[in-house]
């Protein structure tokens, strides 16, 4: 017996075939059979009409905060979408401190559109690590989500106001590596960073990766290198 059938629709499986008629046996929450579904289900959708394909994965999405108000992290699962990458571009809510935790608020309003209003009522703010911010929204979300470490939000951290305008000094990249690690080894997914001209924070400045030195990157992303399937 399986536990749902998905009947009468026309399949695109995102292996590059044509499109083509066909049922979806599913049992123990895995696709157990493909094409002609003569097994009985305990549940059956009628897909007439429609187009059965894979969840698409979004890789590319900023619900860092909006993930503390919104466990749909609506409008994605309504295209489609079964998987989000968030902490994109090195903005990210964790890890923070009480300084970084008012910079990356208003950073966030201005990069990402966001009100501030919103952020302010609808963000707890009151983690530190990584770790400690995945382990209040890691629960009870509508599609799968996983998260990038910020190079913005580390540097602030680390450098304070100084994020903004100077290059980091050792002391100051020992203590970025060993912040990166530790989200990394909390769960991160890897690092984000951005160079780009048009990032800019609440104070109208370049947010704080754009004045990270070549070395400095490199040294980031060889700390990525050390956690197996991370990414940059």
């Amino acid at each position: 017996m399986l536990d749902c059938k998905i009947t009468g629709g026309t399949l695109i499986d995102g292996l590059g075939g044509p499109r083509r008629p066909a049922d979806i046996g599913i049992a123990g929450g895995r696709i157990q059979t493909v094409g002609v579904v003569d097994q009985q289900a305990t549940r059956v959708i009628d897909a007439t009409g429609l187009v059965v394909a894979p969840g698409f994965i979004d890789t590319h999405t900023h619900y860092d905060a909006q993930i503390s108000w919104d466990q749909s992290l609506a409008p994605s699962p309504l295209h489609g979408v079964t998987s989000v990458i968030g902490g994109n571009c090195g903005f990210t809510v964790a890890p923070i401190d009480d300084d970084a935790a008012s910079y990356v608020e208003r950073m966030l309003a201005r990069v990402e559109g966001m009100p501030i209003e919103a952020l302010t009522a609808g963000v707890a703010w009151n983690w530190r690590s990584f770790g400690d911010w995945l382990d209040r929204v890691d629960t009870g979300l509508a599609i799968n989500a996983g998260f990038l470490v910020g190079h913005s939000t580390i540097r602030r951290v680390v450098m304070g106001s100084r994020a903004v305008g100077e290059t980091a000094g050792s002391k100051d990249l020992a203590a970025m590596i060993q912040l990166l690690d530790e989200s990394l080894g909390a769960g991160a997914l890897g690092l984000s960073s951005s160079l780009a001209l048009s990032h800019h924070d609440g104070n109208g400045d370049p947010v704080p990766s754009r004045f990270a030195s070549v070395d400095e990157l490199v040294a980031l992303a060889c700390v990525v290198g050390r956690h197996p399937g991370a990414v940059l």
